[in-house]
């Protein structure tokens, strides 16, 4: 029973995080990009950490975000760009 408690604990951490980072998405790119799936099969590099790397250097001149919402972003489109 202890074990279901944590998984939903786990489930629901990743769950605040990911519409944390889609808020942080509708906030800052929403704006001028519609869809965010298209822009994430448009990241750059060959390997996931190539492709954040990529994203995460891009946003630092192509916005004025902190470094908090500049991860989520990264991680957001990253992520999405698996499904």
């Amino acid at each position: 029973m202890a074990k279901f408690f944590v998984t939903l604990i786990g489930v629901s951490l990743i769950m605040v995080g990911h519409a944390a980072a889609q808020e942080a998405y509708e906030k800052h790119c929403a704006i001028c990009h519609a869809g965010a799936s298209r822009l994430a099969r448009k990241l750059e590099g060959a390997t996931r950490d190539e492709k954040a790397a990529n994203l995460n250097k891009f946003l630092e001149t192509h916005q004025k975000l902190d470094a908090e919402a500049r991860s989520e972003l990264v991680e957001y489109l990253v992520n999405l760009q698996r499904r």
